[in-house]
């Protein structure tokens, strides 16, 4: 036994050794200002001081004339985090080249643009577009980029995973279609975008980031820090689940530790921390969330954001989830850009109504930073950005008929918004958030399984719980004749949405 346990040492031993020497090996280089835009440093084009350098792991700052020294190893990509007022060079599809490329070898340099961040900053986040198709690819530049433009506000984009559904060779065409926006597109992993089929970390993910560069980095723009953290663990086979590796655990400890504690600090990932499944099976691994959130304790300034559920819902976590913060720990589960799978009858111009299990319609985040205020704004891609709330009420109803039930489904609400109800002209009364399926949804759902013939788009899922859906009751006692109910949701900034229903009381 003490001969196997002085083996065991010693080959522990040998690792730790082995390791050392491959981490004494240094990547060097320079980040620099780039004035004349040629991406070489060049004379009279100086270096740039306290600028943040990784290896995936290691965080270091460059010195006065810009110089950085960072361990590296085989397979390490060393990558510059963006300074606030500055930006990397990008591709021609507004990729942003923020990384070494493996022909650059152990020397690797980062041409910087100067680039105006004020506090205020507006940042456009799009979750699982997901096409499994040059056609969807269609609907999405028809559908949602086409109708975005170019809006002036917009500091960069993001998309939260499943750029693509299981399609790495439609990369190209999902970046040129988000290039039309016009601003830097930062991109992470969701499980449609890695090779699933092996539980091989690297091997799965190579297809991504032979395109986007690492799946885990970070960078600063306005206030905040934003920290991309590729948290599909591949299972083998299709299985995955959600969770993070030990070396991005060293690497945003790294990070944190060398960002101001009222620094935002914006955590994107794929898969939520919470569970999506009601039934609470386990989709992201319970001892990774609480070691992040041990991380994360003792900062005040934090947003999570994610995707994958194709719902829409903000979640805030608590000691029973294992954030004991002084204040819940909000996550903004983004409802997808695809919508339902691309499915449903088509709309006008031809494109699949797509509307999420949920009843959300889909579209993407707005995500305003202004003084101390955080605002994270919803836009249905094909609706007008004020038509917030769907509502389902009957169409008729039967005098003095009580307990006759209508739904408001506030596509962007949750507990720190207030919604209220009435008919008519009469008081406004406040109305009750339940949990349950959309009615509304559901009766479109449910439409499907008469139709004569199948449709030529994808079904419409299966309907699942809304948490944003809230019921009040018609008056028993209103008149024979026409009415309208109206109904009113308040975000927590003050902005108001409104929607009304007409319906009739009827004599039978």
């Amino acid at each position: 036994m003490k001969a196997a346990a002085a083996l065991a040492r010693s080959g522990l031993a040998a690792a730790a050794v082995a390791l050392a020497a491959a981490r004494a090996t240094a990547a060097t280089g320079v980040v620099f200002d780039d004035r004349n835009g040629d991406g070489i440093q060049e004379p009279g084009e100086p270096g740039l001081a306290a600028v943040q350098v990784s290896n995936g792991i290691d965080v270091t700052r460059t010195d006065e004339g810009g110089r950085y020294s960072i361990p590296d190893w085989p397979g390490a990509t060393i990558f510059v985090i963006k300074p606030r007022g500055w930006r990397t060079q990008a591709a021609a599809d507004n990729v942003p080249r923020f990384h070494s490329l493996p022909s650059a070898g152990p020397h690797a340099e980062f041409p910087m643009h100067r680039s105006d961040e004020p506090d205020t900053l507006r940042a456009l986040i799009l979750t699982d577009p997901q096409p499994s198709s040059p056609t969807e690819v269609g609907y999405l530049s028809r559908g949602l980029v086409g109708r975005l433009g170019k809006p002036a506000d917009i500091a960069f984009g993001v998309t939260l995973g499943d750029v693509v559904y299981d399609r790495p060779d439609l990369f190209g065409a999902v970046n040129a279609v988000l290039a039309q926006v016009g601003v830097p597109w930062y991109s992470l992993p969701g499980n449609h975008d890695l090779a699933l089929g092996t539980p091989n970390e690297a091997a799965a993910v190579a297809s991504f980031e032979s395109v986007y560069g690492p799946s885990t980095y970070a960078f600063h723009a306005g206030p905040a820090l934003f920290v991309a953290l590729d948290d599909v663990r591949p299972l083998g086979g299709p299985r995955f689940v959600g969770g993070l590796l030990p070396g991005q655990f060293q690497f945003l400890s790294n990070l944190l530790r060398v960002t101001p504690v009222d620094e935002w600090v914006v955590l994107m990932m794929h898969i939520p921390l919470f569970s999506p499944d009601p039934s609470g099976v386990e989709a992201f691994r319970t001892p990774d969330r609480l070691r992040l959130f041990d991380l994360l304790k003792g900062r005040q300034r934090l947003l999570i954001l994610s995707g994958h559920t194709h719902y829409q819902r903000h979640v805030m976590h608590g000691p029973d989830d294992g954030w004991t913060g002084e204040k819940p720990l909000h996550e903004y589960n983004v409802a997808a850009a695809c919508g339902g799978f691309w499915g449903g009858p088509s709309d006008t111009d031809g494109i699949p109504v797509s509307t999420m299990w949920d009843g959300t319609p889909p579209g993407y985040a707005i995500l305003g930073f202004e003084g101390d205020r955080v605002s994270l704004d919803y836009v249905p891609a094909r609706l007008p950005a004020d038509d917030q709330i769907s509502v389902h009420a009957p169409d008729v109803v039967a005098p003095r008929q009580g307990y006759v039930s209508f739904y408001a489904n506030v596509f962007n609400g949750h507990d720190g918004w207030s919604v209220e109800a009435r008919v008519d002209d009469r008081a406004w009364n406040a109305v009750r958030r339940v949990l349950g399926w959309d009615p509304g949804y559901a009766a479109d759902f449910l439409a499907q399984d008469s139709s004569a013939r199948p449709s030529l788009n994808p079904r419409l899922p299966d309907p699942v719980i809304c948490y944003h859906l809230w019921r009040g009751l018609l008056p028993a006692d209103l008149p024979v004749g026409g009415h309208t109910l109206h109904v009113r949701a308040t975000d927590p900034g003050g902005h108001i949405f409104t929607a009304d229903r007409p319906f009739a009381i009827v004599k039978p």
